[in-house]
């Protein structure tokens, strides 16, 4: 187990978010965040904490994938979207965070 693996298979998936907020295959990128999170389960100790925040991140995911919206040119429907990617991108970087810290602190210098 590598907390440090877990922690790449997870920034491998920015790109993926990246597509998600152009709008491009937002069921096929959502499925593609689940089977990494599950990679990542088997790379890191896993905690109920890490738990939550995974189910929170696939649901947040799912989420934006389906109440996505082709911007129809209006500010509103962009800052929507962005706001619905925008907590994607929270929930990434709270498990991240919680992955950084089973690394030793000998790793992180």
């Amino acid at each position: 187990m590598s907390a440090q693996t877990a922690i790449e298979i997870l920034d491998s998936m920015f790109d993926l978010f990246k597509q998600m907020g152009s709008g491009i295959a937002l069921d096929l990128h959502w499925l593609e965040i689940a089977q990494r999170l599950h990679r990542v389960r088997a790379e890191a100790t896993w905690s109920g904490d890490l738990d939550f925040v995974a189910t929170k991140l696939k649901a947040q995911a799912a989420y934006y994938a389906t109440a996505y919206r082709q911007p129809d040119g209006s500010e509103h429907m962009r800052r929507l979207n962005a706001e619905r990617l925008e907590e994607v991108v929270k929930c990434y970087s709270i498990l991240r965070a919680h992955l950084e810290q089973q690394i030793p602190s000998a790793q992180h210098a």
